[in-house]
């Protein structure tokens, strides 16, 4: 198929990537990003994101479904669906990013729309509470969060139920972990809902559904990086299983990982502004090759995502990122506004 016409496709997939915020993607823009990697492997590399994107990416569309089908969940409101609606609290208590502040715009819209009602958000005196947010990678900064809830407001013989869409069983695990002291000292229950948990589980790395590579390219910053590391990356061993299916095949996989670790390599070689834990496939407090999330939303590109696909200056990204500190401004002039 020819490069324009899987450009085309790859458009109708991601198309919608922080529109209005940012120039509307078009032609142009995925051939600037898709001819800084060899003539050769373009072709294949659009062909694969066709298919692993179609998977993984949420578009605005999804999310609003993803969120509005959690009104039709039965097993949460038990035939009482006003009831239990009307009785429970979403959480706007991110401290980082302004994805849940959004997000908790717009289930209450939904809400709005469904019922005609106005959504709770932040009342201490509910007795079930949502968290929502469009992922959980590390668990860090809903640790962070949510411990602060809980040791502060959250009200004792409570609910809180975990509203994330793509979740990673990793920090899924070290969140439950983090935060298992903090319910049961005021004995609240947590339970997940509408949740899509992803495996980046070293121990099943075999089924992992990240980018895990089973060799190293033969390229000199790939090797230099990695004889720079105190222990050598484990490598993932072909053939796996992974439930979610976020790659077409074994090849497409692989093709993936090999060419997001060169140009990550490389990447961190011309980016001054690159941390220690900007990982070539993604930020990683640990010292592995990266996160390797191929998950992406509608509103913005997560940093545990490879570099090849979001960094920038020099090199050109194919999801410009909003910051943390984009968000702090985004939210100041709502807050601004909100009081003229």
């Amino acid at each position: 198929m020819a490069e324009r016409e899987l450009i085309a496709q790859l458009l109708a997939v991601i198309g919608d990537y922080r529109k209005g915020a940012i120039p509307t993607f078009d032609e142009v823009h995925v051939q600037k990003w898709i001819n800084q990697f060899d003539p050769e492997v373009r072709e294949s590399i659009l062909s694969e994101l066709i298919y692993t994107f179609g998977k993984t990416y949420s578009s605005r569309e999804k999310v609003y479904e993803t969120f509005k089908s959690l009104f039709e969940i039965e097993v949460l409101h038990k035939g009482d669906s006003a009831g239990f609606w009307g009785s429970v609290s979403f959480l706007d208590i991110q401290k980082g990013g302004n994805s849940q502040h959004e997000f908790v715009k717009l289930v209450a819209g939904i809400y709005n729309k469904l019922t005609g009602n106005s959504l709770s958000i932040n009342d201490n005196n509910a007795k079930a509470f949502f968290y929502i947010d469009d992922g959980l990678f590390s668990g860090g900064r809903a640790t962070q969060d949510i411990l602060a809830w809980l040791e502060n407001d959250a009200p004792r013989d409570s609910t809180l139920y975990m509203a994330i869409i793509n979740v990673y069983a990793l920090g899924q695990w070290k969140l439950g972990e983090n935060i298992k002291s903090a319910l049961v000292a005021k004995n609240i229950k947590i339970s997940w809902v509408t949740s899509v948990v992803a495996e980046d589980r070293k121990k099943y790395m075999f089924n992992s559904d990240v980018l895990r590579p089973t060799s190293m390219p033969n390229d000199l910053k790939v090797l230099d990086y990695v004889g720079k590391m105190k222990y050598a990356p484990v490598l993932r061993v072909a053939g796996g299983n992974a439930k979610n299916s976020y790659f077409s095949s074994e090849s497409g996989r692989n093709l993936l990982e090999q060419q997001f670790l060169v140009k990550g390599a490389h990447i961190r070689t011309i980016c001054p502004n690159l941390k220690i834990p900007h990982r070539p496939l993604g930020f990683s407090s640990l010292e592995t090759l990266g996160f390797g999330s191929m998950n992406v939303t509608y509103r913005n590109c997560p940093n545990n995502a490879p570099l090849a696909l979001w960094a920038g200056d020099p090199w050109y990204p194919l999801f410009p990122r909003s910051t943390n500190a984009d968000a702090a401004r985004e939210r100041a002039l709502e807050d601004i506004l909100a009081a003229l």
